[in-house]
């Protein structure tokens, strides 16, 4: 009895050491992968997206969701920045289908909306463009590049109605912009400002 008491023991002793040898080796090709995706996701985020198909959703770690939302996002900051705002609002929207409480990429995705209404030139887009900017300026007060995007949206409705514009370029030279952006805003303030002042001269 006490022999077949050590042998049970000892065989599961193995067991719970295989099971365990089992589970390490699955933590770390679960690790692995997670890390796998996350380097993907900055180095080659197009090549991360191409496999996004074939994931099963259901299966897909916390960490593999978030190096697909970092991808989307990355692709939709690169198209951003080239003027594809069609492109960039699908991957902002893909980057909220998988991280809903990513605030940068709420932000830019406003942002692209409203620069495909300010694109069309309508002046129903434009004014529908203003509300957008202003749901961005929610979204990072800090910014000033919604307001400076507003001055322009006023600007193309109408030139002559400068206290709105250079109310919208104040506020976004206030507020942090990038250098390039702080120029224009800028240049385009003193322009306005310029206009007002002749016109108001014209009819004195």
């Amino acid at each position: 009895m006490i022999h077949s008491k050590k042998t049970k023991s000892s065989f599961s002793l193995r067991g719970n050491k295989t099971k365990q040898g089992f589970l390490l080796i699955y933590l770390l090709i679960w690790n692995c992968a997670g890390g796998a995706y996350q380097d993907m996701a900055i180095e080659d985020p197009a090549r991360l997206i191409s496999l996004e198909d074939s994931l099963s959703r259901s299966d897909l770690s916390e960490s593999t969701i978030g190096s697909l939302a970092l991808a989307h996002k990355t692709l939709g900051e690169k198209a951003m920045v080239a003027g594809k705002y069609e492109t960039a609002r699908d991957h902002f929207s893909k980057t909220l289908n998988l991280s809903p409480k990513d605030t940068m990429a709420t932000f830019n995705h406003f942002l692209v909306q409203g620069h495909i209404l300010y694109k069309s030139g309508k002046e129903d887009n434009l004014w529908d463009a203003i509300q957008v900017y202003h749901r961005a300026a929610t979204i990072i007060e800090g910014s000033g590049e919604p307001h400076y995007h507003i001055a322009r949206a006023y600007h193309k409705i109408g030139d002559k109605d400068f206290d709105l514009i250079i109310e919208s370029y104040d506020r976004a030279l206030g507020l942090e912009l990038k250098p390039e952006l702080r120029e224009l805003a800028s240049r385009a303030r003193s322009e306005a400002a310029d206009r007002d002042n002749r016109l108001k001269d014209f009819w004195k």
